[in-house]
């Protein structure tokens, strides 16, 4: 999977990506998202687990994967 940029132009989609002939797409639109205001409890833990990481306390995305539900 690849991906490009492209907008619409009259109706038509544009881009400057070279595709070949009968590529299929999958379009998604590319929206402003609010920005993110982390509260004090959040830039806590942030700093907590950047300082774990430089401690070399650190789990591999292997591991990360596991913990998280599915």
């Amino acid at each position: 999977m690849r991906t490009a940029r492209a907008k619409i132009v009259n109706g038509k989609v544009v881009t400057k990506a070279k595709l070949p002939e009968g590529t299929k797409l999958l379009l998604v639109v590319d929206e402003p998202q609010p920005a993110i205001e982390p509260n004090a409890e959040d830039v806590v833990a942030i700093r907590r687990a950047r300082a774990s990481i430089r401690a070399g306390r650190k789990i591999s995305m292997d591991r990360l994967m596991k913990l998280l539900p599915t």
